[in-house]
């Protein structure tokens, strides 16, 4: 186990307009105030469509996986959640990693790992975390050849 201790240093209250990619949104805000760590507190809102990532195995190596191609839903959908980090890659960018859910006009749910290209129908509402205290990054494991995320103490 890895962990790291920290606190929060501000909370910021994001929304969204129509037409914005949820990604591409949320990255340059994280870049345009510095915010190399944080977490996801709350996010709900419509999508015109969705798109996102659902894990399968990487063929020899037990126990790990890897994202196939995208599971696209073309049509209006309910951004039902949204969770995840915002850190620093090795090389300093900042980087998020991102699961969310979806629901569509009859009630079913699609949930996986949340991609750039999913762009605000009316809304979409963050409360983000920046965390203090914790360096936050992702970087290749050697024994797994996967990026993880790796907490540490500063």
């Amino acid at each position: 186990m890895k962990y790291a201790k920290g606190g929060f240093k501000a909370i910021w209250a994001i929304r969204m307009e129509p037409g914005e990619d949820v990604w591409d949104t949320l990255l340059q805000f994280c870049k345009d105030h510095q915010i190399g760590h944080a977490v996801i507190i709350s996010c709900i809102g419509s999508l015109a469509g969705c798109s996102f990532f659902d894990p399968g195995p990487i063929p020899g190596k037990p126990g790990l996986y890897a994202y196939g191609d995208p599971i696209e839903y073309p049509e209006p959908i309910e951004f039902i959640t949204m969770t995840g980090t915002i850190g620093t890659e090795d090389d300093g960018t900042i980087s998020c990693h991102l699961h969310a859910a979806f629901a569509d006009t009859e009630g079913n749910c699609y949930a996986g790992h949340f991609k750039e290209g999913n762009k605000v129908m009316t809304t979409v509402e963050i409360v983000l975390g920046e965390i203090d205290g914790v360096y936050m990054h992702r970087h290749v494991d050697p024994l797994r050849g996967v990026k993880l995320w790796e907490p540490e103490q500063i």
